[in-house]
């Protein structure tokens, strides 16, 4: 059994030698690391190459910068390995992680593998859950049960993710879109596999200031809308069943939480551009999930959107 950890580079300097040390320190024969500068334009290039001579360690060097998605899909191209395992390039693979993965991978040949992972606030360390259920035994997706759990959890990342590589073979990282993980994670779950949880920590995710979730823009708000309609229409292409209605749930509330965002920014242009252009769409959202719901579901649902109402009336919008 082989596993290929594919760390895509870009601007992380300050990091990335903390996360291919965290890694090299764990593995062994079985694992090779596959790194792409995506043409940083710091001094990570210069950090990576450090590592070239190790015997587990491949560097290449993208032509130009072509964003996260385009760097995965290159490495995943490269890699010919069994398993496949994402990792960002400002994140830590957590202690003992290497051999946890690989001793639950050989024991249940799971085609997924999925885990906690910890959030590394500055020094802050804070533990989080990443499934729903027992641990250490395979479950088969059918009728979206895989992403049933991702929901739940909101563990849409792929770094805290184990994948074989043919499960994966067609799925490909959407270019030039942000909330990749998220579209990820909802294609995928259109396949027949068998997942495993293991109940570790595998990552330390790094919440950096600057990263992506901190700039709201046009772009961030359709991407990010794109992203769970897109899980909707997948949802609908695998068969509706009772679970359906806590996506348009979930789905619902998340747009009303970005229009909260804006409200609360005071970013009165683009919360104005987010309503008119996608309003109609999740409201027939709300039309078709409300009447399904718990008590406590309508109450929350209506609430929030009674208070949005009232901030766009204050807006004059």
């Amino acid at each position: 059994m082989t596993i290929g950890i594919l760390i895509p580079v870009y601007n992380v300097a300050d990091y990335v030698e903390e996360c291919i040390e965290s890694i090299l320190a764990q593995i062994d024969n079985r694992a090779s690391i596959l790194i792409m500068n995506d043409a940083a334009t710091d001094n990570s290039a210069e950090i990576i190459k450090r590592f070239e001579n190790h015997p587990q360690v491949q560097i290449f060097d993208a032509p130009y910068n072509r964003g996260l998605s385009a760097t995965r899909n290159a490495l995943f191209d490269i890699a010919q390995t069994e398993y496949i395992w994402f990792i960002d390039s400002d994140d830590v693979m957590y202690e003992d992680a290497y051999t946890s993965v690989m001793t639950q991978l050989e024991k249940l040949s799971s085609d997924v593998l999925c885990a906690d992972y910890v959030s590394l606030r500055g020094t802050k360390e804070v533990r989080k859950k990443a499934f729903i259920g027992e641990a250490n035994k395979n479950t088969v997706n059918i009728h979206s049960e895989f992403l049933d759990n991702v929901i739940k959890n909101n563990s849409n990342h792929v770094w805290s993710k184990v994948f074989r590589r043919t499960v994966i073979q067609d799925i490909r990282f959407k270019e030039g879109l942000n909330f990749e993980d998220i579209l990820y994670m909802t294609d995928i779950s259109l396949k027949s596999f068998q997942y495993s949880y293991l109940k570790q920590p595998v990552i330390k995710y790094r919440e950096r200031e600057g990263s992506i979730l901190k700039s709201l823009d046009k772009k961030y708000v359709d991407d990010y809308l794109f992203a769970f309609s897109h899980r909707v229409e997948n949802y609908q292409k695998a068969g509706k069943n009772n679970r359906y209605h806590y996506l348009l749930y979930k789905t619902y509330k998340r747009y009303l939480g970005l229009l909260s965002n804006l409200a609360k920014n005071n970013q009165t242009d683009l919360l104005e551009y987010t309503y008119n252009k996608y309003n109609n769409y999740f409201s027939s959202l709300y039309s078709d999930v409300i009447k399904d719901l718990p008590i406590h579901k309508k109450i929350i649902l209506r609430t929030k959107r009674y208070e949005i109402k009232d901030i766009l009336k204050d807006k004059g919008i």
